[in-house]
């Protein structure tokens, strides 16, 4: 159900999960007015709007804290994308003050690897997966920097610089990696069945205009929000989430200044 959300565009897949939790939440609504209707000679309304209150406070608070938790994660994801565009941006730049001439193919290697993550990987990581020719392009460059033999100690600093800075760069990659093939919060599902539980509470009381409209309002939010929350929790499928584009202009950058 949630690779079937994902799958749509943006607009019809938040439509359908708000439909969906509009048509759940009513019919646990309705199937529970019928059955507390069978019990009218009890006073059930006070300890029912005790659990109403107690388990909606604490939808609420566990929708907040998934809802901040996938934010700062999309944050992180986008700083990382960025560093990665300069960790890379520095690594040309020091290999064309190394030689460049000698460098030159190293160079136009690592351009291609870029061009690859923008073109093939983003695709690949939006199902969740990985890109084996990123990879190899990764290694055939990692490779051709390791047998740079430097000559000089001016080289000898670069190609330690080099090194350091494809640390980085293999560091801002995992956290991009690890983000795309990671599930869906597993609170989700906590807060799918609070929901499920708050709209039986509404069935002590019995169907009326406002209180149907006010519980539609209150589905079609709900729905929203987890939306929000699978979709941003993969932030590479979709609409919403991050994009290649730090890296898109990079390329642009890089070739021209390699011709």
């Amino acid at each position: 159900m949630v690779d079937f959300l994902l799958s749509l565009p943006t607009w019809l897949g938040c439509s359908v999960a708000m439909a969906t939790t509009t048509v759940a939440g009513f019919v646990f609504y309705l199937v529970f007015v019928k059955f507390i209707e069978k019990y009218k000679g009890y006073d059930l309304k006070d300890p029912i709007n005790n659990v109403f209150r107690v388990v909606g406070l604490l939808v609420s608070l566990m929708l907040a804290l998934t809802f901040s938790e996938v934010i700062s994660d999309l944050k992180t994801i986008r700083r990382a994308i960025r560093q990665e565009a300069v960790a890379i941006s520095d690594v040309f730049k020091t290999l064309k003050l190394y030689d460049i001439d000698k460098t030159r193919k190293i160079r136009a290697t690592l351009i291609e690897y870029t061009k690859a993550i923008t073109n093939d990987e983003w695709l690949t990581l939006a199902d969740d997966k990985l890109d084996q020719r990123v990879e190899a392009l990764r290694n055939q460059f990692v490779e051709a920097v390791i047998n740079l033999k430097p000559v000089n100690s001016s080289q000898e600093m670069l190609r330690s610089q080099i090194a350091a800075d494809l640390d980085s760069l293999s560091d801002y990659r995992n956290i991009r990696l690890i983000s795309a093939l990671a599930e869906p919060p597993f609170f989700i599902y906590i807060i799918i069945f609070g929901f499920l539980v708050t709209m039986a509470c509404f069935g002590a009381y019995p169907p009326q205009t406002p209180l149907v409209v006010l519980i539609s309002f209150y589905t079609v939010f709900i729905g929203l929000v987890l939306y929000l929350i699978l979709q941003l929790s993969d932030p590479f499928e979709g609409d919403i989430g991050v994009s290649a584009r730090p890296l898109e202009y990079l390329v642009e950058s890089l070739q021209s200044e390699i011709k």
